[in-house]
């Protein structure tokens, strides 16, 4: 009898631990420490491979940019037939098969088995939205209000209806409203102003949106995610030693996770502090040198400092240790770059090419694409990947482009085209001198050279109007403009104007042969 009751009492125990530890990791979830939930779920599921256990061990996953593990994880929790079940099967089926009608049909039966009497169950089927970013927020809203009617003292329920409501169309007073409403009736509770902090900060408020979270952090200083925003918007304030401070301090909460210091070197490249990006990561490597998101930032970062050698060694080890489907548009486009910085014609052009079909709808890539052609002397191509740059409906072509396409075409001698492409550039940038340039340029090879026209002409006069006095830059094609006008002049008899033309000739260039004895004949 003693044996059992002590047999009893031991299951009683383990479970009270199980429970104290789930209730832990749940609180870190909600408070946004992924990487602590994670570590808590992983040592805890294998003792307890709940259905909810493992569905929180898969959104904890998912949270941190690892589809592939929440999505095994998913499928482990699926295999059951509680409620728990059903919600994982809907998560899948969103994101593998974007189904929004079957994972409804599998959210539902969740429901049923709950009877709609556990609102855990109603928040976790309107939780599915998240995959990480909310998708089908209007047909899973209704999981979400229904759980916060049940259970109303829920601050984490009304919270996620909130960051649900913000991702809707006109959500973003509802979702303000329901911080404020939490910050009233919980003002010791960090997660109200952080949320409120986060609405202030998308809106470039940064002072306020500082304000909130400095609240936040004063409320709980554990909170990892708040000294990364802090950080994030100290740094855009320009306040540079308490960025540093609150990402310090991100790291250490987050137990040095890799993770945690990806986003913090992420952070300085996309604020171009790539030296400081470069240091850090440089710091991180001893201890993590396979972490390809490391080299990938690292080869970011050098190339934009011009460093194309040392970016193609980085690289190289992205390409070695990154997974396949972790691979970007960006990774291909900057593969590119670096290969143009190296001379590597056969390598630039592929990466661009690839970097271009994996987004056709990208319109800046198209461009770059283009460019990459046309610096590589590859101009028929060039011209075809402007045009098809120039219909895309997305985004209407830069300056750049059209320019490049002008120049590609003068190449090629399609000269009443090259003309078309610098007479849009006119339009686009009229204060510049080198669509007039290239209008001239254009013109001049239209015409019969044994018999000018003039039809350059005014475009050479305006190129010399607004280029005139930028002799470093123009002087080779100020010569080569007062040159044609001369000789415009001379064919119209009109000598006095053809001397003029001629002596700017000579004052830029005293030595010009052409000029010399065009104004010998002259007098």
């Amino acid at each position: 009898m003693k044996n059992i009751l002590t047999l009893i009492l031991t299951v009683l125990s383990v479970n009270c631990i199980q429970a104290q530890t789930f209730e832990q990791a749940k609180t870190d979830y909600q408070n946004e420490n992924f990487s602590n939930a994670k570590k808590t779920l992983l040592n805890l599921i294998k003792t307890d491979n709940s259905s909810l256990t493992t569905l929180y061990l898969g959104n904890t996953y998912l949270m941190t940019d690892d589809s592939d593990s929440a999505k095994f994880y998913y499928k482990k929790a699926e295999t059951g037939t509680d409620a728990y079940s059903y919600i994982a099967k809907a998560k899948l089926i969103l994101m593998e098969q974007n189904d929004i009608a079957t994972a409804l049909i599998n959210l539902d039966k969740a429901v049923a088995i709950s009877r709609k009497k556990e609102s855990e169950v109603l928040f976790q089927a309107g939780y599915t939205t998240f995959t990480p970013k909310p998708v089908y927020a209007a047909q899973l809203v209704k999981y979400l209000e229904e759980a916060r009617t049940m259970a109303p003292g829920n601050i984490y329920y009304a919270l996620i209806l909130g960051d649900v409501y913000q991702t809707m169309p006109n959500g973003g007073g509802k979702a303000m409203s329901i911080y404020e409403d939490m910050a009233a009736k919980y003002p010791n509770n960090a997660l109200p102003f952080m949320r409120i902090g986060r609405l202030f900060y998308a809106s470039t408020n940064y002072p306020v949106a500082i304000e909130n979270l400095e609240k936040a952090n004063a409320l709980n200083p554990n909170f990892g995610v708040v000294h990364k925003e802090l950080g994030e918007l100290y740094y855009l304030q320009k306040n540079y030693v308490k960025a540093k401070e609150e990402f310090k301090k991100y790291i250490d909460i987050n137990s040095n996770d890799p993770k945690a210091k990806s986003i913090y070197v992420g952070f300085l490249y996309q604020f171009k502090d790539y030296q400081k990006a470069i240091e850090e990561i440089n710091a991180y490597l001893p201890s993590d040198s396979t972490n390809y998101v490391y080299h990938r930032i690292l080869a970011y970062s050098h190339q934009e400092l011009k460093q194309s050698k040392i970016a193609q060694v980085e690289i190289d080890k992205f390409w070695k240790y990154v997974g396949k489907n972790k691979v970007t548009i960006l990774d291909y486009t900057y593969a590119g770059k670096i290969a143009v910085g190296n001379g590597d014609t056969l390598n630039a052009i592929n990466c661009m090419r690839t970097a271009a079909e994996m987004d056709s709808t990208n319109a800046d890539i198209q461009s770059e694409f283009a460019l990459t052609l046309f610096n590589f002397k590859k101009y028929r191509e060039s011209i075809a990947q402007y045009k098809k740059r120039i219909a895309m409906p997305q985004k209407g072509p830069s300056a750049l482009d059209v320019y490049y396409l002008g120049r590609a075409y003068f190449v090629e001698k399609d000269f009443i085209n090259s003309d078309s492409a610098f007479a849009t550039f006119v339009q686009m940038q009229p204060k510049s001198p080198d669509g007039y340039l290239w209008r001239a340029k254009s013109n001049v090879e239209l015409e019969d050279k044994k018999n000018f026209k003039g039809l350059a002409s005014a475009h050479y006069l305006k190129f010399i109007e607004l280029g005139g006095n930028d002799l470093a830059r123009n002087k080779g094609n100020l010569i080569t403009a007062y040159n044609y006008l001369a000789i415009v002049s001379l064919t119209q008899k009109d000598t006095a104007k053809a001397k003029e033309y001629f002596g700017k000739v000579l004052e830029l260039d005293p030595n010009n042969k052409i000029a010399q004895e065009e104004i010998k004949k002259i007098k």
